[in-house]
């Protein structure tokens, strides 16, 4: 009874992802259709919501592959750079945002390590 349960809800989160989906790509379409003075039928959006959503899947499962086979749980930027390792301009993209994120990582570290006023005046007192 609970395994019909855990269908029912995944399928209900899967249909709910969706409609957010088909609402998102409708309106990147209007947003374009606007800019290029051209319209998208409700069959091409349901069409492109529908090979984004099957794309996603795909990525998805190879992201947790990258990762157990590096013996992880969790997915991380390595696996991301490996998916996109065929396609020059989206990795290098990913590797900016990547270094990007390294420099505000290390800066936040620098940060939380600056010494305590208490720490330095008792090293000081100890060296006298």
């Amino acid at each position: 009874m609970a395994n019909d349960e855990e269908v029912a809800d995944s399928l209900i989160s899967q249909q709910r992802l969706k409609a957010a989906l088909h609402y998102a790509v409708g309106k990147k379409c209007e947003e374009i259709g606007e800019e290029l003075q051209v319209e998208f039928s409700k069959q091409m959006i349901f069409a492109l919501t529908e090979c984004t959503f099957k794309q996603s899947e795909v990525i998805a499962t190879d992201l947790e592959a990258f990762a157990r086979h590096a013996k992880r749980t969790t997915i991380n930027g390595d696996d991301v750079k490996l998916l996109v390792r065929r396609n020059k301009n989206v990795g290098d993209c990913i590797k900016d945002l990547s270094d990007k994120l390294a420099k505000l990582h290390s800066r936040q570290k620098m940060k939380n390590k600056r010494p305590r006023k208490d720490a330095a005046s008792t090293d000081s007192i100890m060296e006298t």
